[in-house]
Order: structure tokens, then C-alpha cells, then sequence
């Protein structure tokens, strides 16, 4: 994996962030305009929500870093061995995701 790979998956990988945080927030202030209470709670449980999504999400992209991929072709399961690259990648990407729970899960705290 070279530099600018690593660069790229990084870009999406916060791209991928923010937009969950960002929408989970959304709806937490919506939420918060229309039944009241406080707006830090609303926040906070948004990031709360937020990093458990990011989380789990990284939990199922760990689970599938094995060595054997299936895919279809025109209806067919077909069986494929993964490159060590591959298998890395998928690796980087469930860490990158469950470090990105974490801390949404620690902003979440500090706000609350």
C-alpha cells in the first residue's frame, strides 16, 4: 500500500465519519426542536449513537478479513482467495473505523 493509498483510504474513511456523525447529530437536534429538553443531551446521545454504529461497523469489517472471499458471477457463489493486501486493507479498515467509534464515544462523554 503506498502513500497516496493510504492518503485516499484515510480521506474516505473520514469522510465516512463525518457523515454519520454529522446526520446523527442532525436528527438529535431535530429531535431536541421538537420534544424540548436539553441541547448538550441531544448532542451527546447523537454521538453516543454515533460511535456504537462506528463500532459495529468495524466489528463486521473485522469479521470479514479471512482469507476466502465469496462472490457472485451472473448468480453463481464463487470462492476467491484474498491477496495479503487485500486482507490488510480490511484490516486498517475495521481499526480505523472502531478508533473512530472510540473517540465519537469519548466526545459523547465530554459533552454529556
Amino acid at each position: 500500500m503506498t502513500r497516496d493509498e493510504l492518503r485516499a483510504g484515510l480521506v474516505r474513511l473520514g469522510l465516512v465519519v463525518a457523515g454519520t456523525v454529522a446526520a446523527l447529530v442532525a436528527a438529535g437536534v431535530v429531535m431536541w426542536a421538537l420534544r424540548g429538553g436539553s441541547l448538550t443531551r441531544a448532542i451527546s446521545l447523537a454521538f453516543a449513537v454515533a460511535s456504537s454504529l462506528l463500532v459495529l461497523a468495524g466489528a463486521l469489517a473485522g469479521l470479514s478479513t479471512g482469507p476466502i472471499s465469496m462472490e457472485r458471477d451472473s448468480g453463481v457463489r464463487k470462492r476467491r482467495i484474498r491477496t495479503k493486501a487485500e486482507r490488510r486493507e480490511r484490516e486498517l479498515l475495521a481499526l480505523g473505523l472502531i478508533a473512530a467509534g472510540i473517540a465519537c464515544f469519548v466526545v459523547s462523554i465530554m459533552i454529556g
